[in-house]
């Protein structure tokens, strides 16, 4: 039975709170996913990627690593570990069982080798960073190759790099410490080569000296090449100056 105190009107009144209710209801659920769809936008920015140009000899190419990835591999897990950056390797060489194998390692290259190539290798591949692993053939004495003079070449090496590429950040690791037959060799050559980064940094370039590992006898494939154990360290060696110029604000990714 109808109520006969509710009025044509009063009924009207009353569909149209329920549809106003209904409305306000549906603007809410609205507001609600447009502010979850704006927070997911503008979320945590993707962290930038640097490119990073392995620059050196034999080593840098991973001879005597078993997957020949030699210590790119194992760098680019150590950057992995942290979400501030990423690293794109580049050059116009690559070798190994890695994605993104590139670097720009040449077998048998010393300092001056190196030298003679580094412009076209910059210019073509125009890195952030430049990791630079270099001078083991200098000091070979099974080589003819004035070993007295090295960090005389490395400094000239540097040099050109500074001035193909003067906002490029150079991190050098000192050699293997250990390297048979070349200890003393390679103790007068790091101390140079870190003094190097010191007058380098002075001038206003980003130069940064990694001290050379220490490898075992059993890190050792040959005389001067280090087995996967052997190439770890060298890793654990470059990684934490790497960051140091990420910290430091020195790196900036061009792409």
């Amino acid at each position: 039975m109808s109520n006969p105190d509710v009025g044509p009107d009063h009924a009207d009144h009353d569909c149209m709170n329920r549809l106003l209710l209904a409305g306000v209801a549906a603007a809410l659920t609205a507001s609600t996913a447009a502010f979850s769809l704006t927070g997911s936008a503008v979320a945590e920015p993707a962290a930038p990627v640097i490119r990073v140009m392995p620059l050196g000899d034999s080593i840098t190419v991973g001879q005597g690593s078993v997957s020949w990835n030699g210590y790119r591999a194992d760098l680019r897990d150590l950057v992995t570990g942290q979400t501030s950056y990423g690293v794109r390797y580049v050059g116009d060489q690559n070798s190994g069982s890695m994605s993104n194998p590139q670097h720009e390692g040449h077998g048998g290259y010393t300092i001056d080798d190196v030298r003679h190539g580094v412009d076209g290798w910059l210019a073509a591949s125009q890195p952030d960073v430049v990791l630079l692993y270099i001078g083991t053939n200098d000091l070979n004495q099974q080589q003819d190759t004035d070993p007295d003079h090295a960090a005389d070449r490395l400094t000239t090496l540097v040099d050109r790099i500074f001035t193909d590429a003067p906002d490029v950040t150079v991190v050098m690791e000192g050699l293997i410490t250990t390297t048979g037959g070349m200890q003393e060799r390679v103790r007068q050559y790091n101390k140079r080569s870190r003094e190097l980064a010191v007058v380098e940094q002075a001038a206003g370039r980003h130069l940064l000296f990694a001290a050379g590992a220490k490898l075992d006898s059993v890190d050792f494939a040959d005389r001067v090449h280090p087995t996967d154990t052997g190439y770890q360290k060298m890793a654990d060696s470059f990684f934490p100056p790497l960051q140091e110029a990420l910290d430091e604000g020195w790196v900036h990714s061009s792409r």
